[in-house]
């Protein structure tokens, strides 16, 4: 495939482990789905920094019958749903449902699209004009990077939280990688420090490391989500608050029904004299009611 001499960069993102938390042998429900912490943040940096967000999945549970090609698209459109949330749009989802040994006739085959074949990036990059040799692959499994390396990315191997710097890396996760990162937010820095990083780096009077950095953008998303969920709850606590005012407030609206029930045994059986006075009466306690409200709200 030739591919256009301008083309745009694009960081290929496996989807399972990756975007959501990979909990369940197979997604099959909308109810399975969950994004990872720290996925939205990582994917406007990335989109920001001027890269096209195109989802590679396998999906061998349609393979399997465990799940039809109406219920992936409902899971699909769930996830988009999710990342609209966070103010993120995807470029483009392929999933590939064939296996070799698939129970679904439709489905058993062996071709070049189930990664660690490179066929869904190349078909992508072939369809969103995308350069490759500008690209990113970032997935959990070391098929996820075969794939990439196999159609020319760059590629991000993510190790999970468990991964620490004490621990080093395994070699056999993480032969094929050319990166490895814990989580999606530290892969995003990763893939733009490498592109433009290092003259930002120069003009920083202080270097900091990846992952000093990605515990500062962490520790701004915790700030940010505590501020959320404080608005949020902000309503609850004004229902439940004992106010003077609104308490008295109260009283007058009950006076102001009673001045009503004086006002229309007036009008039938009494002068109207009387009838006037209840009507006055009440009139001013509801300019109360309405006053003593406006101070609870300001209060």
């Amino acid at each position: 495939m030739n591919e256009p001499p301008h083309g745009k960069p694009a960081v290929f993102l496996d989807r399972d482990g990756t975007l959501n938390l990979d909990f369940v042998e197979y997604v099959t429900t909308v109810e399975d789905f969950h994004l990872l912490e720290g996925v939205g943040q990582a994917l406007r940096r990335l989109r920001a920094a001027g890269y096209l967000l195109v989802v590679i999945t396998n999906q061998a549970c349609l393979a399997k019958g465990l799940l039809d090609e109406r219920g992936l698209k409902k899971i699909h459109g769930h996830m988009e749903h999710l990342l609209g949330e966070e103010g993120v749009s995807l470029d483009g989802i392929y999933f590939c449902p064939d296996h070799p040994e698939a129970t679904v006739e439709k489905y058993r085959d062996q071709n070049n699209r189930r990664k660690p074949e490179p066929g869904m990036i190349l078909e992508a990059a072939d369809q969103l004009a995308i350069d490759l040799s500008k690209s990113w692959m970032i997935g959990d499994k070391p098929n996820d990077a075969q794939a990439g390396k196999r159609a020319g990315c760059r590629t991000i191997l993510l190790t999970g939280a468990e991964l620490s710097e004490e621990q080093p890396d395994h070699p056999a996760d993480t032969q094929h990688a050319d990166f490895t990162a814990e989580n999606l937010l530290e892969a995003a820095e990763i893939v733009i420090q490498q592109d433009v990083g290092p003259a930002q780096d120069q003009q920083s009077p202080i270097k900091k490391t990846l992952r000093q950095r990605s515990t500062e953008l962490d520790s701004r998303q915790l700030l940010s989500d505590i501020l959320r969920e404080l608005r949020h709850q902000r309503i609850a606590p004004q229902h439940r608050e004992f106010s003077i005012s609104k308490m008295l407030a109260g009283m007058a609206q009950c006076g102001v029904l009673l001045c009503l029930v004086m006002a229309y045994v007036a009008f039938s059986y009494w002068s109207g004299r009387a009838l006037l006075i209840s009507l006055m009466v009440g009139l001013t306690l509801q300019m109360m009611v309405v006053a003593l409200l406006l101070v609870h709200r300001s209060s």
